[in-house]
């Protein structure tokens, strides 16, 4: 952690299955050198729906970038560099994270780097922090409260169908700016 941090507090974000694979994919963060983590769970029923409403499935990207401003939107003052894994283009992620956070000035000091371009400046093959922890949400984070609570404790965000989509307008009206 010190080749690269120089004492920033890091925040690790992951998925635990692609969003365009045909199944429930749990997305988290966990900040590094602590137990901290935040997460959710999309249905795949929830991912078909967007499929048909909006095309998600041309733009996962955009779904990805949604999901990691619900989650970290509230928590800007944990961490000084977000290391975003690749699952989706994250060329396109952090566009449209600029576009959703465009007034935030919290958001604006954020270095924003992907799990690849950790690896190039560290020279080590890191695994992204969060990807266990996005696998506990993928899996409990959208069972029964009972389900939740078993094992490790988790800070679930709620999102849905509705979030999504306003969260998409928003970005279709302003990513050309």
């Amino acid at each position: 952690m010190n080749d690269y941090s120089n004492g920033k507090r890091v925040m690790h974000i992951d998925t635990s299955s692609k969003l365009c694979q045909r199944d429930d994919t749990g997305i988290a963060y966990k900040i590094v050198g602590t137990n901290q983590h935040r997460g959710l769970g999309l249905k795949l029923r929830l991912k078909r729906e967007l499929e048909k409403s909006l095309n998600a499935n041309l733009d996962w990207a955009r779904i990805y970038a949604i999901c990691i401003y619900k989650l970290i939107k509230e928590d800007l003052d944990l961490f000084d560099i977000l290391v975003i894994c690749a699952d989706e283009d994250i060329d396109y992620v952090k566009h449209y994270l600029n576009v959703l956070f465009k007034d935030d000035e919290r958001y604006s000091k954020k270095e924003i780097i992907s799990v690849f371009e950790l690896r190039q400046i560290t020279g080590v093959h890191i695994k992204s922090y969060a990807h266990g922890v996005a696998n506990f949400y993928r899996q409990r984070a959208l069972k029964s409260l009972f389900r939740q609570q078993t094992g490790t404790s988790l800070n679930i965000i709620k999102i849905g169908f509705d979030e999504i989509c306003d969260k998409w307008e928003e970005i279709e009206l302003n990513k050309k700016i």
